[in-house]
């Protein structure tokens, strides 16, 4: 049976204005991603992995950098060319992304449960609170969380790092997103959580029948999770194969 296509990057360039002039961080790159299909993005730190990655959810920080060239085409529709309000639609809801580091991505004055059902008032907010509060406890039961009535009420700071990571993936996956960005999702991770996460990661995306992009430098990793991979070096997509 044929694969369809559902993200493909053409030619971008991304460009940071630095003291020392216009560094272009991501060079003329093109990526494809098949529906149900797991795209390893591999390559050393500072090679352009999380710039694309966030490039794809229209996320790069403002005004330092932006999107120089290129195309951006979910399901056919350039990501790129949409307002700000559907883009705002489609991210977290359709396209969502695991961030590098949990702590930093969790607010630390908030409780973990607020947390997550801020994801249902932003994408539903017709749901009632009680709806939000249960759909937030389902999805800490889907990834593994024990007790979740009590992980409800508390703090980033009061979970261990494995606990913060799967919280990231409760919120990612609330939406039931077609596509998604896991950017280093194991880093930081003693091995047997690494392999508890990927696991996951990997269970979800079958139940869910998502496509994931899975951004790491560690290359078992991508031979372990990945269907498909790309290396990039220097802003640029050196090799890519299966």
């Amino acid at each position: 049976m044929a694969s369809e296509t559902i993200l493909e990057v053409r030619d971008l360039e991304v460009e940071f204005d630095t003291e020392a002039g216009v560094v272009r961080a991501v060079d003329h790159v093109d990526l494809t991603l098949e529906k149900g299909r797991v795209l390893g993005i591999a390559g050393e730190s500072g090679c352009g992995k999380s710039v694309t990655a966030l490039s794809i959810i229209r996320l790069l920080p403002r005004p330092v950098s932006r999107i120089a060239g290129g195309r951006i085409l979910f399901n056919g529709q350039d990501i790129l060319s949409l307002p700000k309000d559907e883009m705002y639609r489609i991210r977290g809801r359709r396209i969502s992304m695991i961030f590098q580091e949990p702590m930093t991505a969790l607010n630390p004055v908030h409780a973990i449960g607020k947390q997550i059902m801020e994801v249902y008032q932003l994408h539903y907010p017709e749901m009632s609170r009680q709806e939000m509060k249960t759909n937030a406890v389902r999805m800490i039961q889907e990834v593994g969380i024990p007790d979740p009535g009590q992980i409800m009420k508390k703090y980033p700071h009061q979970l261990s790092g494995g606990m913060r990571q799967r919280v990231m993936i409760a919120m990612a996956l609330a939406c039931e997103p077609e596509i998604l960005i896991a950017d280093e999702p194991t880093t930081a991770l003693d091995v047997t959580v690494q392999a508890q996460i990927l696991e996951l990661i990997q269970s979800l995306k079958e139940r869910l029948n998502m496509s994931v992009i899975l951004i790491t430098h560690d290359l078992g990793v991508i031979a372990e999770n990945c269907d498909d991979v790309v290396v990039m070096y220097a802003g640029r997509i050196a090799e890519s194969a299966d």
